[in-house]
């Protein structure tokens, strides 16, 4: 039996209300599947609903109307508790930014991502917690608050934390848009490594082309490019 697939929205739509005028629609009837262990780049234009895709993908927002599921989960109809739930074990995310808790450093914020499973765990925690941000070239400031830390190793750390509880999919929001180009690449090296569902949004057409499934948002729709 062919196992669920990671993401999986059917005719899902979202608009935006305005005071005194019409709503801006963002995503009409969108139909979009990432299998299991896909990876999938998103580009397109700023403004064309890009981040509305991924939250809603999340479980941030929820669709006007159509249907959003997750490893086979929907999320559709879930109260916003029952949609953390499911986000907390099968989501990662990785936005642009205020992704980390700010009094807790990078290897804490790891550890608290792993889920404590027991003493065993606990006690593994923070060494994996470790070899993850080792992983993402950020080893060196476990011990750093996230206010010491660049926007680029933020960001490093960000994905580590996303990916800690081995989620059905990784969500990471424009992530490596502060760091240097041979920097980006081998953070979307090691992202790419991760053996989970990507979907990664980039205004970088060449690092959209880094893997064979890639889509864009035009006129409200999402397309294979």
């Amino acid at each position: 039996m062919n196992p669920a697939p990671a993401v999986q929205l059917t005719g899902v739509s979202k608009s935006y209300a305005l005071p005194d005028a019409e709503p801006i629609q963002v995503l009409s009837g969108v139909d979009f599947t990432i299998e299991s262990g896909e990876k999938a780049s998103l580009i397109g234009p700023s403004g064309t609903g890009k981040s509305t895709l991924l939250a809603l993908i999340a479980g941030l927002l929820e669709p006007d109307s159509g249907i959003v599921e997750i490893d086979g989960t929907p999320l559709t109809s879930r109260s916003e508790h029952e949609r953390a739930g499911v986000r907390a074990r099968t989501i990662g995310i990785a936005l642009q930014s205020d992704n980390l808790i700010p009094f807790l450093s990078a290897r804490e914020n790891v550890e608290l991502a792993l889920g404590f499973g027991g003493e065993v765990a606990r006690r593994r925690a923070p060494a994996a917690a470790r070899e993850l941000l080792e992983q993402f070239g950020v080893g060196h400031r476990a011990d750093h608050l996230p206010r010491h830390l660049s926007g680029g190793e933020a960001q490093r750390v960000a994905l580590a934390v996303a990916t800690a509880n081995h989620p059905a999919v990784l969500l990471a929001d424009e992530v490596v848009g502060q760091l240097d180009a041979e920097t980006a690449e081998h953070v979307i090296d090691t992202v790419l490594a991760v053996d989970v569902a990507v979907l990664y949004v980039t205004h970088d057409a060449a690092l959209a082309d880094r893997v064979s499934t890639r889509y864009e948002i035009t006129d409200h729709q999402v397309r294979l490019r």
